[in-house]
């Protein structure tokens, strides 16, 4: 028995989960699934942002989007949602709260405790009440988008001792942790017929980031071996992989989007 491309890609009938789904990496995965037919449930704090897109991508095209309002470091607030959320066929766990400093010495209890918060325990507990719903659904896929700082550390000479310049403990702690929880869901969920990937961006910097810093753009061009920094829609690749049935045989695996960054 062989099944045609075309047939393995499509996500018609299926109804997608993205935390952070309008932010910046987030706004191409939300894309990515609607474009593959998928229904979208988008999730984050800014409301107009979040309707827009929505509003945007039932546009474009005919799927059913909408946008919910959630605060991923509140449990109540991600119960709430659970409770009239009675269909998920993909969860992608993008959401994350940036630290307030990148400098260690700086970096307070509640700081770091908040970014692992966001960072491992959200989600977490969004894959949980996710797969319970998945169970009863027999099957889905998880995708955790985690972050080549995951498994490298920084390379902190090409910030040049700038003090505001760098990369925080507790993100690279979290996303180090995700990969991990990554495999440990794949295992523990196979049995359900749920798979779980992991997606690793970098560098993705947002736009107009290196207006002013030229220099350091230059840094992150040579740190990586195709000499590019990503841009959001290098996702969706890795994405559709995940969440189609091009990947109904994949599982447990961590997938670096990062130019080359991580093999040298």
């Amino acid at each position: 028995m062989t099944r045609k491309i075309k047939d393995l890609i499509s996500l018609k009938g299926k109804t997608s989960l993205v935390t952070g789904g309008a932010g910046h990496l987030g706004t191409a995965l939300s894309e990515a699934l609607a474009e593959l037919g998928s229904s979208l449930i988008i999730t984050g704090r800014n409301q107009d942002e979040g309707e827009k897109l929505t509003d945007r991508l039932s546009r474009e095209h005919g799927v059913t989007a909408k946008f919910e309002k959630i605060d991923i470091n509140n449990k109540d607030s991600i119960e709430k949602f659970f409770s009239k959320t009675p269909k998920l066929d993909i969860l992608i766990n993008n959401a994350f709260t940036w630290p307030n400093t990148v400098n260690l010495e700086e970096t307070s209890w509640d700081d770091f405790e908040q970014t692992v918060t966001s960072g491992i325990t959200s989600p977490f507990y969004i894959s949980k009440k996710t797969i319970e719903i998945m169970k009863a659904n027999e099957g889905g896929n998880i995708v955790n988008i985690g972050s080549m700082y995951g498994l490298v550390s920084p390379n902190f000479k090409i910030y040049h001792d700038k003090p505001k310049l760098g990369n925080a403990i507790a993100y690279n702690a979290s996303k180090a942790a995700l990969i991990q929880m990554t495999k440990y869901l794949a295992v523990y969920c196979a049995k359900w017929n749920i798979r779980v990937n992991c997606i690793s961006p970098g560098p993705f910097p947002k736009p107009h980031t290196f207006d002013d810093k030229e220099w350091f753009s230059n840094e992150l061009l040579s740190m990586n071996p195709l000499h590019k920094l990503g841009e959001p829609w290098h996702l969706k690749g890795a994405l559709m992989l995940f969440t189609t049935d091009l990947g109904s045989y994949i599982t447990g695996q961590n997938l670096s989007v990062d130019g080359g960054w991580t093999t040298w």
